[in-house]
C-alpha cells in the first residue's frame, strides 16, 4: 500500500533558485542550433550571461597538416562564431579541448561556474520531442548543474517566448528544488507553471496477487491512493505558490513516466 504523506507535516518552501550563468554546448549540427536556440531564449528571460561551448577532440595520433590540432580548433572555433552570429549574437564563446564531448562540457562548467548546461537533443529522436543520447546520459551522472535538452528541430521553428513551464513533483526533496527552479524561469518570464504529481497505484506482482480479488482490501488501498493523491496536491501547490509564479496543479495516478507525458489539461 502506498505510504501517505503526514498533511500536518510542516514542509520548508523550496530556497529561491535563479539562472544567472547558461552554457550551451554546440556542434554545427541541426541539434546544436536546437540548443543555442533554447539557450539563448532563457537567457533572455533570466537576464543571464550566455556561454558558447564547443569541444574538440585532441588527437592520440599525428595527423596530416590539414587535420592538425591547429586547425580542428581554428575550425571549432568558427563553428562558434557562426552559431553566435545565427543564434545568440553577443554571446561569449569558448573552445574546449578532450577526447570526451562530456567530459569537456563538464570541465567548463565547473571552471565557468554555470547553472545551466544546455544541450541538443539525440539526432534519432522525432521532430520536437527529446531523445536522451549516449553523450547526454554520461552528463545526466556527472554535471554539476542543472541539465536542459532542446527538442528537435526549434532552431527551424517560428520563435516564440516561453508561455509554460512544467515540472513533475512527487514530494521529495529534489522535486522541492526542481519546482523552485521551475518556478522562477516561469515568474522571469510571465509564463504558467503547471506542476504534475503522479502517484504510482499499480499493484505490485508479488504480494498483491492473493489480495487483488477481496474487495475490501482494494477497497482501502483505493483509499490511500486518493489520500496520497490529496496530499501530495496540497505539498505540490504549495511548494509551487511559494516561488511567486502563477500556478495550476494536476495530480495524476499510474505509472509517473507515462503520467508525465500525457498533454496538460487546459482546464
Amino acid at each position: 500500500m502506498p505510504a501517505v504523506p503526514d498533511p500536518a507535516a510542516q514542509r520548508t518552501p523550496p530556497s529561491p533558485a535563479t539562472i544567472s550563468r547558461i552554457a550551451v554546448g554546440v556542434d554545427g549540427q541541426p541539434e546544436g542550433n536546437d540548443a543555442g536556440v533554447l539557450g539563448k531564449a532563457l537567457a533572455d528571460v533570466m537576464q543571464a550571461d550566455l556561454l558558447l561551448v564547443a569541444v574538440h577532440p585532441d588527437p592520440l595520433v599525428v595527423l596530416p597538416e590539414e587535420r592538425n590540432w591547429r586547425s580542428l580548433e581554428e575550425q571549432a572555433a568558427s563553428l562558434l562564431g557562426e552559431t553566435c552570429d545565427s543564434f545568440a549574437p553577443g554571446a561569449r564563446a569558448v573552445v574546449e579541448t578532450d577526447m570526451s564531448v562530456p567530459r569537456g562540457l563538464e570541465r567548463v562548467v565547473r571552471r565557468e561556474d554555470r547553472d545551466l548546461l544546455v544541450v541538443g537533443s539525440s539526432r534519432h529522436g522525432a521532430d520536437g520531442r527529446v531523445r536522451i543520447g549516449k553523450r547526454t546520459r554520461q552528463l545526466l551522472g556527472h554535471c554539476k548543474c542543472a541539465l536542459a535538452i532542446a527538442p528537435r528541430g526549434i532552431h527551424g521553428k517560428h520563435r516564440r517566448g516561453l508561455t509554460a513551464v512544467g515540472v513533475g513533483y512527487d514530494g521529495g526533496p529534489e522535486s522541492d528544488e526542481a519546482v523552485a527552479l521551475a518556478g522562477s524561469i516561469a515568474l522571469a518570464a510571465g509564463a504558467k507553471l503547471h506542476l504534475c504529481g503522479v502517484v504510482d497505484d499499480r499493484l505490485s506482482s508479488i504480494g498483491w496477487s492473493a489480495l487483488a480479488a477481496d474487495g475490501a482490501v482494494l477497497a482501502r488501498r483505493e483509499e490511500a491512493v486518493r489520500a496520497e493523491m490529496d496530499a501530495l496536491g496540497d505539498f505540490g501547490l504549495s511548494a509551487a505558490k511559494a516561488t511567486g509564479a502563477s500556478v495550476r496543479a494536476e495530480i495524476r495516478r499510474g505509472r509517473p513516466a507515462d503520467a508525465l507525458l500525457k498533454p496538460q489539461s487546459t482546464a
